[in-house]
């Protein structure tokens, strides 16, 4: 049999081995027989979104804060994710199976089977939870003042965030190889719920999952039109996933026998000759400055998108804005750090450049601006259709002193900076270990890490400078307000600091690890590793 095998119900038939183990391939020794593990998936798929059906409905008639109950939703889908990911996957939604299928990650008869394990799940929850009587209207749809036009846009969206995410930390052999798979496919899944339910609480409810769409069905007071609305638009979602999956890893799609249906556990091993392929397609698996720039640029659109949703109205909360942006980081980081170093920012992007630790060029890295900065013009377009034309808030509260914002500023893209080089560095080179040659996947704590300077610093000097943090964010900020008389010089001063900060993180940096930059051999300064 070849090296890639073929297809055995779920997962790949392996020679000598048939069924399923913890993640797609069967083991020995399985404790199930046969016909059980072949049930398993559907069951797991089925009571995920069963799961997931009870907490939504529940938060939403919840007395606590709507914002917590967001998080409470996302916190619950990487808790699945998690445990259910070893025995099918962990799907929970039918745009992700579909997606899977254009990416050439599952088979169509396969992937049918799961959507509807999956709405029948979510379709059981919804009656479990009418039967006790804890029922509560929800309305799917627009609040006051925005369009159904404006809620089936950021469903799209976000829909195709979570399945992009998806595909890239799980459906990946890069990001996700046979000998060390990853731990991060749950955050970068789960916070994409976060992200793009504080985006869009103030438009309307994303749904993000069209079994969950199916199930509040049985309580929406607008009846079945709203569902449908949102049913299109998170399947619409899942192709515009499947092919920006395959804009940013080409190398992948072209070649998709040598892909593995799913996600792998730490317990399943490849098939003979797995590891040695991937060692002899190392180089011949890097993706062209293309595919790293359309990386750079979906990454920042989605950030930058969703912080500009986040201050939507007259009254703007750093909290729920810090958690999202950083929620979006994180899971943009997960998914593209393999691809282009998911910077995302210009001033990181030079700070990168500068540290030598990378494999940017001066071109690339010129690329990689021009690209982030027209992300943040398209995410600023979108964001003035939905909010009608409104100038976008760029401080919080009361104005402070020039020289506060500018140290606010600075000190924070200090750290990111110095952050993502620091994160850059190889486990085994850290350990003054030699490469062996394998392709390396990234840090499980890497886009975590991210994230984090984004909540600190949101948190921090929000109320100070707004937080902005990156020079696309201030040039697609101002550029919304110039339109409406809006324009504050002084905040366009925060590029120059923001660039400052990155290059005083990346000197920090080779100072602080001057060990890294003597006797190196070529060849191991890879942020992707």
């Amino acid at each position: 049999m070849s090296e890639a095998a073929d297809y055995d119900s779920v997962g790949p038939r392996v020679e000598g081995r048939r069924g399923w183990s913890s993640q797609g391939l069967t083991q020995e020794g399985a404790i199930f027989a046969s016909r059980a593990q072949r049930f398993a998936p559907y069951l797991v798929e089925a009571l995920g979104t069963f799961i997931l059906t009870l907490t939504f409905a529940s938060n939403y008639r919840s007395t606590t804060s709507r914002l917590w109950a967001i998080t409470s939703n996302g916190m619950m889908l990487i808790a699945l994710t998690y445990a259910f990911g070893h025995i099918s996957g962990a799907n929970l939604n039918p745009g992700i199976s579909l997606s899977l299928v254009m990416a050439g990650r599952q088979k169509g008869s396969i992937a049918w089977r799961m959507c509807l394990a999956q709405m029948i799940g979510a379709a059981a929850g919804a009656v479990v939870l009418l039967e006790l009587g804890l029922s509560k209207t929800v309305n799917l749809g627009p609040a006051d003042g925005y369009t159904w036009c404006s809620v089936f846009a950021i469903e799209l969206l976000y829909s195709a965030v979570m399945c992009f995410a998806f595909l890239n930390c799980a459906a990946s052999t890069r990001n996700n190889p046979w000998h060390a798979p990853n731990g991060f496919i749950g955050l970068a899944v789960g916070f994409t719920f976060v992200a793009g339910g504080y985006a869009a609480h103030r438009v309307a409810p994303v749904v993000m999952n069209s079994a969950l769409a199916v199930g509040l069905t049985f309580f929406d007071g607008q009846g079945w039109a709203s569902n449908v609305s949102y049913i299109v638009a998170d399947f619409l979602g899942a192709f515009v996933a499947a092919g920006a999956y395959r804009l940013v890893r080409p190398v992948e799609a072209e070649r998709p026998d040598e892909a593995v249906t799913v996600v792998r556990s730490s317990g399943a091993r490849p098939p003979p000759g797995r590891v040695a392929s991937e060692k002899r397609s190392r180089q011949r698996d890097v993706d062209g400055d293309a595919a790293r720039v359309a990386a750079e640029f979906f990454g920042t659109f989605v950030i930058i998108f969703t912080k500009a949703l986040n201050r939507l109205g007259a009254t703007v909360d750093i909290g729920p804005e810090a958690w999202s942006v950083a929620a979006a980081l994180i899971s943009m980081v997960y998914s593209l750090r393999g691809v282009s170093g998911a910077y995302f920012n210009p001033a990181v992007t030079l700070g990168a450049m500068l540290s030598g630790r990378t494999n940017l060029s001066v071109r690339t890295a010129t690329f990689y601006v021009v690209a982030q900065v027209f992300a943040g013009i398209a995410a600023m377009s979108l964001y003035t259709a939905i909010s009608h034309g409104e100038p976008i808030t760029l401080q919080f509260g009361r104005r402070h002193p020039a020289t506060a914002e500018l140290y606010a500023e600075s000190c924070f893209t200090f750290l990111l900076t110095y952050v993502v080089l620091a994160m850059s560095v190889p486990s085994h080179e850290a350990a003054g270990l030699p490469d062996d040659g394998l392709v390396r996947r990234q840090s499980d704590i890497a886009g975590f890490a991210y994230g984090a300077c984004q909540i600190a610093g949101g948190f921090a000097v929000g109320h100070i400078s707004g937080a902005l943090l990156n020079p696309a964010v201030v040039i697609a900020f101002e550029g919304i307000n110039v339109f409406h008389s809006y324009f504050r010089g002084r905040v366009m001063l925060y590029i120059f600091w923001e660039t400052f900060g990155a290059i005083l993180g990346a000197g920090t940096f080779m100072l602080t690890n001057a060990h890294l930059y003597l006797e190196k051999e070529e060849g191991v300064r890879d942020v992707t590793a």
